[in-house]
């Protein structure tokens, strides 16, 4: 089935924020990745825009969590994220933020938890919240223009561009983790489209009434 151009959600929040492909590439060029903070940051950021992970999945995952999957000859690799109500999914992840991930590991030891809380000296502390995490996104966002970004924002994010390349509607809700097609469609930010739309492809002919119209 085509993707569909629908109305935005009723429920959908004036507040709700959603960045353009230009802007994920200004948010992710904001780390400094010549210090670990900053690389951890950049994969902090990633598993949210990139991976469409909630806030709470995104600190829970593992290096061990980071798999590679046969894909017709090949092997791309995929984040298992732990959702909501135990429903567990594979979300294939881009290999540039695979690298990073295993760059990462091998950097700081590449066991337990991918995100950790780095105190003085950049010592390694233990796994981050969902709070620092969310206080990460806003830092970023800030600098570029967009105080009140949240990690949410990011994973709408990665579903607007996902759709708007081509994905139908049902992957994108099966990568997010959604129980209900009608969640993802909330997450998207849809117009009507006059343009071209369903009926066009109606194979609908006028009756021969006798009459013009």
């Amino acid at each position: 089935m085509e993707n569909e151009r629908l109305l935005p959600s009723p429920t959908a929040s004036p507040y709700d924020t959603w960045l353009s492909a230009h802007e994920v590439r200004q948010l992710l060029a904001q780390p400094n990745t010549r210090t670990p903070a900053g690389r951890r940051d950049k994969i902090a950021l990633g598993l949210c825009v990139a991976a469409g992970l909630r806030r709470e999945e995104a600190v829970a995952v593992t290096f061990a969590d980071i798999v590679q999957l046969p894909q017709g000859g090949t092997y791309r690799t995929v984040v298992n994220a732990r959702g909501k109500g135990a429903k567990d999914r594979a979300v294939p992840l881009k290999p540039a933020l695979a690298a990073d991930i295993m760059a990462w590991g091998q950097e700081i030891g590449a066991e337990g938890l991918v995100l950790r809380s780095l105190g003085r000296g950049n010592r390694l502390g233990e796994g981050l919240t969902a709070v620092s995490l969310f206080r990460i996104v806003a830092k970023y966002g800030k600098r570029m223009g967009k105080p009140q970004l949240a990690p949410h924002d990011l994973r709408r994010t990665y579903a607007q561009l996902g759709y708007e390349a081509g994905v139908q509607v049902t992957q994108i809700s099966i990568l997010l983790g959604h129980a209900s097609i009608e969640t993802t469609r909330r997450y998207l930010n849809l117009e009507l489209d006059l343009q071209t739309t369903v009926s066009d492809f109606v194979p609908y002919e006028r009756a021969n009434l006798g009459y013009k119209v």
